[in-house]
């Protein structure tokens, strides 16, 4: 059952909530065109790939 002030379903409001709080990028906005890019966290690197299926995998 919704709530009758709102017409949006559990899962889009629950989406709508974490977009609030998160930074939200496409990954078309963060490869730019290439299959794989580097992120430095704490001073450790990591490679996030896009496999040839469009699977996300993050390696160290």
């Amino acid at each position: 059952m919704q709530n009758s002030r709102s017409n949006k379903t559990p899962q889009e409001s629950t989406q709508a909530s974490l977009d609030r709080q998160h930074h939200v990028f496409t990954s078309e906005t963060l490869f730019r065109g290439t299959n794989a890019l580097v992120i430095e966290h704490k001073g450790e690197r990591y490679v996030l790939r896009i496999t040839r299926n469009g699977k996300l995998i993050l390696t160290k």
